[in-house]
């Protein structure tokens, strides 16, 4: 009788030890995802902080330019520097009113097509020599 007993205590002990290794096991992994979900927190603290700082400067930037780009101070440094440049309004424009995409077609096979072969002739085609 004694034996079995002992047996049980021993049993008992070995269930005892394998369930604190269990739960400390299971503790220690909690431990550690709470501390790699802290870090990714601060990880992404650190990240919002630099995008705001880039959104920051990039609107100074951004309104620097446009301080820049006024057209009273263009006409400034236009006339400081001698560079002869006048606004756009100031720029002829001429409104072609043919048939663009013709003009550029026969522009494109000119070499294709003599004027001779355009009339009621055959129709001859060169060929480059490479």
């Amino acid at each position: 009788m004694k034996r079995n007993s002992q047996a049980f205590a021993h049993q008992l002990l070995v269930c005892l030890l394998v369930t604190m290794a269990f739960g400390g096991t299971i503790g220690l992994g909690t431990v550690w995802m709470r501390h790699q979900i802290s870090v990714t927190a601060k990880a992404n603290r650190a990240l919002l902080a630099e995008i705001n700082e880039v959104n920051r400067r990039s609107d100074a930037l951004e309104a620097e330019i446009r301080g820049e780009q006024r057209p009273e101070l263009l006409r400034e440094l236009n006339l400081r520097f001698r560079l002869g440049l006048v606004p756009m309004n100031e720029v002829p424009v001429i409104h072609v009113t043919e048939n663009v995409t013709q003009r550029m077609v026969e522009r494109a096979n000119r070499w294709s097509f003599p004027p001779a072969s355009r009339e009621n002739g055959p129709v001859t085609l060169r060929f480059a020599q490479r």
